[in-house]
């Protein structure tokens, strides 16, 4: 597989119309960010108490050179290049292992120094708020029963779940530990239900509900493990439900 970094949609490692652009340093991508934790001191004891550990945003930053076609595409390629991330945009790396991406917005300014009539250096600091990298996902389905689903990061990935079918009286999905994810709301022929784990909300044709819902655990598939989903109907009906596991790295 070639390898290939792209930004927004523009090759940073690789050629396009206006030249070959290549990396010289890629920091911030490989490594695990930094963490947070709040630290609360133990009174008249050792130490602190043991407090969750999240990861803080990630901030990648590239540096690297461009080498145009002519001096005319490389007045081209500057423009297009200093354009990037006017709005959020995703950074994507292929062929250095398995393809990741992550979505970014601009850090800093993007920077782009002519050293001759075809040659430019370049740096890109991007921020992704989401720390996590992302690369195949893939569907697990099942109507009225249990299937097992995972992914092959290295970290916790949240599915996202789409029931479909008609069940008048709603649905429920079982996870492990006792956690269960209860659906009230009829589920109706043509008018699927969406459910994101990352944020644990029930989205009935596309549209985020706020009623309908009598439980609503969610639960992560760790990375190198089988984790079951057990999808079952209320009181009659079918249900199918498709989960959709990314791969997650962190």
């Amino acid at each position: 597989m070639a390898k290939q970094i792209l930004l927004d949609g523009k090759v940073l490692e690789g050629t396009d119309m206006y030249g070959e652009w290549g990396v010289h340093t890629f920091e911030g991508w490989w490594d695990s960010p930094d963490v947070k934790t709040e630290q609360i001191e133990r009174p008249g004891a050792d130490g602190d108490f043991d407090s969750p550990v999240y990861y803080q945003a990630r901030y990648p930053t590239l540096t690297g050179i461009f080498i145009a076609n002519s001096e005319a595409l490389m007045f081209e390629g500057m423009n297009r290049f200093s354009g990037l991330l006017r709005q959020r945009g995703r950074l994507q790396v292929v062929g250095y292992g398995v393809p990741q991406w992550a979505d970014v917005k601009r850090a800093s300014g993007l920077v782009i120094t002519p050293q001759t009539d075809r040659v430019c250096l370049w740096q890109a600091r991007v921020k992704a708020p989401d720390s996590r990298k992302y690369g195949k996902s893939q569907d697990f389905v099942r109507t009225n029963g249990v299937v097992s689903v995972f992914h092959r990061g290295n970290y916790d990935a949240k599915p996202t779940v789409v029931v479909r079918g008609s069940a008048p009286g709603g649905y429920r999905l079982n996870g492990p530990g006792g956690k269960q994810y209860k659906v009230t709301r009829a589920l109706v022929t043509g008018i699927p239900h969406r459910i994101e784990f990352n944020d644990g909300r029930l989205r009935v044709d596309g549209n985020l509900v706020s009623t309908g819902v009598d439980s609503a655990d969610v639960w992560p598939v760790p990375p190198g493990q089988n984790v079951d989903f057990d999808i079952n109907v209320n009181s009659g009906g079918t249900a199918e439900a498709t989960i959709t596991i990314t791969d997650t790295y962190i």
